[in-house]
């Protein structure tokens, strides 16, 4: 992993406020898939957004193509990644396996998604380690009540937006495999490919973290996962890389 660069400047999640922005769309697994496969084709994130708008995606409206365009690109390049985030996750859209982008999206959407982010920190992986399996809407709702105090600025949505945010929310998560179920839904721990395991490795490499400490990372809890789970990530993946130098 020598080719990884840290600046000052690394700073590629969201910080500051909580924003309601899943109460507009919420995982939009076909369109950032889309996304990826045409920026592959182009080689350029604004050429691909444009591409999507005039051409690509099936819905009818171009407000509504723009908006989803919008939010891809907040999820995926607004916060300015190297070149080698981008390719892994093109590889990730063309994998046999459709998990693959499915755990790698879930992964950048709640960094870039503080409402997200933390409600599956404080709310997800505490269920899921006291086996209380089950969660609802309800759920993210009692989530914002307790998190207004923080932030005042949940109390300016609507009642429509925190519905729709608590619909979205829980969808992003089924749609990461970290849910499943329709009308009710229960937590369950995906299967993360070596892939992207490797991937989330190099981004907290990339930020800073040392490298003792990236097993401890609460990222990993996006997947469900322990210091243990993690630390035998970061050794399959430190093999598989030994192993590809070798025959280099």
């Amino acid at each position: 992993m020598t080719d990884i660069v840290v600046t000052k400047e690394t700073i590629w999640r969201a910080a500051g406020t909580y924003g309601a922005t899943l109460s507009s769309k919420s995982s939009l697994l076909e369109e950032a898939r889309m996304f990826l496969t045409t920026y592959a084709q182009l080689g350029d994130t604004t050429e691909a957004s444009k591409e999507l708008v005039d051409t690509v995606l099936p819905q009818r409206s171009r407000e509504t193509r723009t908006t989803i365009v919008g939010i891809l690109r907040m999820r995926l390049v607004r916060w300015n990644p190297p070149t080698w985030v981008l390719e892994d996750l093109v590889s990730f859209a063309y994998d046999s396996n459709p998990d693959t982008l499915r755990v790698a999206l879930l992964l950048h959407t709640a960094r870039q998604d503080r409402v997200l982010y933390d409600f599956t920190q404080e709310v997800i992986v505490p269920r899921w380690y006291s086996r209380n399996y089950k969660i609802m809407r309800s759920d993210v709702q009692g989530f914002l009540d307790k998190a207004q105090e923080d932030h005042p600025e949940i109390l300016k949505w609507s009642f429509a937006t925190r519905e729709k945010l608590s619909r979205n929310a829980l969808t992003v998560l089924r749609d990461g495999k970290l849910l499943k179920g329709e009308a009710q839904k229960h937590i369950v721990s995906p299967h993360v490919p070596t892939q992207v395991a490797r991937h989330l490795v190099r981004l907290l490499l990339a930020e800073g973290i040392a490298e003792e400490d990236v097993a401890q990372h609460p990222d990993w809890g996006l997947w469900l996962w322990d210091e243990e789970q993690a630390r035998k990530a970061i050794a399959m993946v430190t093999t598989q890389e030994q192993v590809e130098w070798r025959t280099a």
